[in-house]
């Protein structure tokens, strides 16, 4: 589940569940200082009141979920509860989301739903959910006759599932075991009997992961993706042949090619070929396969990556595009010529496309998101997309939840860019209140420590920039958007050049802003999370760099403080592995040691906000609250607010609600000055520890 307004799903992995959470204190703030308002929904920051409401109910539906080959869709609305809706896109109440229908009771703000396929001979769904907020993924049914749910598999984990073109079997790929070395295999499950095989299993030379597995056209074969030695650069397609007396796995894919991404579209061209995605050339691009001669060929050679793809009647229409913007094309799928293309700011997406029409998406930072059903149509002049129809926000709920002018900005950092030898930049965009503070000392800047420079809406900046707030958004080494090369950067150097990159952001927005140190502070969740704290702990000397920026204030949500523990406790160790190194190997642990925020807690000086779920599997809360004590015991500033119940992301408008309050008390301490803030984030860290 993601938040309202934020129209992707990350798919990362699970960890174990901590213990039971402890609530945010309910202690009134000190003599002087702003209450928080008791209307439901309202948020104050001094006395710039911040109604949530727009946000989160003005359009209040996520996770666009498509089946055009029943004429539904599927989709969140959002609220105290989360419903799960459809939409006939046969009738002319398609055009609306009015016409949208609840399909259970279920609250799906209390569980994780990643991905669903409507199976129309029975009218069911079949769900990638899990029963408790903490990502213990598996197979599920919705009857959409009766609206019960019920659970089909019972594994440690279930990495994906797909379904062949008969709709009678079921490829998934379960995963076995708490910690690492983990044992996952390939089984197909009956629909109608609901049996399932075991069909292969992985080695620690070719480990199975994430992916939505694919029949071939005739059932005979299975497609999915699997890693070589369990290193995610050394992506793999791999194909198992279901028929065979002793079936075994067979690599599609170039296995010395470096590779991040590997992944078949749904639909095949005839019997023998098929289209994949994969950034063999440091892009993601367009190849083909042949399933009878193993023949393998790159298509396009965009040098951004395509984002998203899907086979139609007019050819491949996909997305490619950067944090510069988008491309929707239409691409001939035997030879990757571009037969189409319209040029969009922001960026786009194709969630489906079948026969005459595409579904796809379009947002930018200073522009809600906005869905588009539209035909597609081959006539004399060529591909060309037809009529469709959009759903979006009203205009009155447009001009409430946009709140701020973005700006692109590129900032020089410390190194030079190897590829071109000039000094490099980093992108960002800058979100910068529409109505501002009159009090100079009012008015703060917050830097995103990882995953920024998305070209798309974000709620979190817009509610900022709604109290009157500045958010600096950088894409730093290790983010995406900028190829495979660029990712890769901070490979083995977690917590290192990433965090001296958030320094010279910091220092630009202090020289562009005129703003102190001080009003300058750092927020992010997940990695962003750890890079926060990491940020606010930073040793100078660590690879040589004698830096270190005095940030005014830290925002960590869902954040790691012991790469180890993270390590020993997540179900991704691959990616702690792949990003700062292997625990085995005395070198890398003391690496891993010396750059945990855990170490280094002595060096914290401004105040911290932790937030995290009870039940987020993914990162533990147990990371949050280790930090917490330790801090806490040295007499530094920090808060920790947990939410029970609640996953790696923060669900429910009280619960949102709660989150921005929380944030917004430590920001109005920060600006009201070093003894309020000393004297109130000690009050609140007694009543949250």
């Amino acid at each position: 589940m993601r938040s309202p307004l934020v129209a992707s799903l990350t798919l990362l992995a699970a960890c174990a569940p901590p213990k039971a959470a402890k609530p945010y204190p309910t202690a009134e703030p000190p003599a002087g200082e702003a209450k928080a308002e008791a209307e439901a929904g309202v948020v104050r920051y001094f006395d710039r009141a911040v109604d949530l409401a727009p946000f989160l109910t003005g359009f209040p539906y996520v996770q666009w979920m498509p089946s055009l080959r029943t004429d539904k869709l599927f989709v969140l609305k959002t609220g105290e509860r989360y419903e799960l809706q459809m939409l006939d896109l046969a009738g002319e109440q398609a055009k609306s989301l009015a016409g949208a229908v609840t399909v259970s009771d279920v609250d799906w703000s209390q569980r994780s739903l990643w991905r669903l396929h409507h199976h129309a001979g029975t009218d069911t769904l079949w769900l990638h959910a899990d029963a408790r907020n903490d990502e213990h993924m598996n197979l599920w049914t919705l009857n959409l006759k009766t609206g019960a749910l019920e659970q089909v598999t019972d594994h440690d984990y279930v990495y994906g599932f797909g379904l062949d073109d008969a709709e009678s079997q079921i490829a998934y790929l379960p995963r076995a075991g708490a910690a690492p070395p983990y044992r996952t295999c390939l089984r197909v499950l009956d629909v109608a009997s609901r049996a399932a095989r075991e069909v292969v299993c992985d080695t620690p030379a070719l480990s199975f992961t994430w992916s939505v597995p694919r029949f071939s056209p005739d059932g005979r074969e299975v497609f999915f993706a699997a890693q070589v030695d369990g290193d995610r650069n050394r992506t793999q397609l791999v194909a198992v042949d279901l028929t065979a007396a002793r079936p075994a796995v067979r690599v599609v894919t170039d296995p010395k090619v470096t590779r991040t991404d590997a992944e078949l579209l749904e639909g095949w061209l005839d019997a023998d070929s098929a289209l994949f995605i994969a950034n063999d050339d440091g892009y993601r691009n367009l190849f083909s396969m042949s399933r009878k001669t193993g023949a393998v060929k790159q298509l396009t050679r965009f040098t951004e990556d395509l984002t998203s793809a899907s086979i139609t009647d007019i050819g491949v229409v996909g997305v490619h595009r950067s944090p510069l913007g988008s491309s929707l094309a239409v691409i001939d799928p035997r030879g990757g010529k571009v037969l189409a293309a319209r040029e969009l700011p922001g960026a786009a997406d194709v969630l489906e496309g079948r026969g005459g029409r595409v579904i796809w998406t379009h947002e930018a930072p200073d522009q809600h998101f906005e869905l588009n059903v539209q035909g597609v149509l081959a006539d004399a002049q060529g591909p060309a997309f037809g009529r469709g129809w959009s759903v979006g926000l009203s205009e009155a709920v447009r001009a409430a939840v946009v709140q701020c002018k973005a700006e692109r900005v590129k900032i020089p950092t410390f190194d030079r860019d190897k590829a071109t030898g000039k000094p490099r930049e980093l992108h960002a965009f800058v979100l910068t209140p529409l109505q501002p503070h009159a009090d100079p000392s009012r008015r703060l800047a917050l830097v995103e420590a990882f995953y920024g420079g998305e070209n798309r809406y974000s709620t979190f900046a817009h509610v900022m920039c709604a109290a009157g707030l500045t958010v600096v958004s950088p894409t730093v080494r290790g983010g995406d958007g900028f190829g495979k090369a660029f990712a890769a950067l901070n490979d083995r150097d977690l917590g290192g050049d990433e965090i001296v990159d958030l320094f010279h952001v910091a220092r630009w927005a202090e020289r562009t802003l005129g703003l102190k140190p001080a009003q300058i502070g750092v927020f992010g969740g997940s990695h962003g999370g750890y890079a926060t704290m990491r940020a606010l702990t930073f040793p100078p000397g660590t690879k040589g760099h004698h830096d270190r920026y005095e940030f005014g204030f830290g925002l960590a949500h869902a954040g790691f403080s012991d790469i180890k523990s993270f390590h020993d406790q997540c179900n991704i160790p691959d990616w702690v592995v792949l990003e700062s190194g292997d625990p085995n190997r005395p070198e890398d642990l003391a690496r891993m040691k010396d750059r945990s925020p855990l170490s280094h807690v002595d060096l914290l000086a401004a105040p911290l906000l932790l937030t995290h779920g009870s039940n987020d599997w993914r990162v533990p809360v147990g990371e949050s609250r280790a930090f917490y004590e330790k801090a806490r015991a040295l007499g530094k500033p920090v808060t920790l607010v947990e939410f029970p119940g609640q996953g790696h992301h923060i669900e429910g408008l009280g619960r949102i609600a709660e989150l921005y309050q929380a944030r917004f008390d430590l920001l109005q301490k920060v600006a009201a000055g070093p003894a309020t803030t000393a004297s109130a984030s000690a009050s609140a860290s007694a009543g949250g520890g």
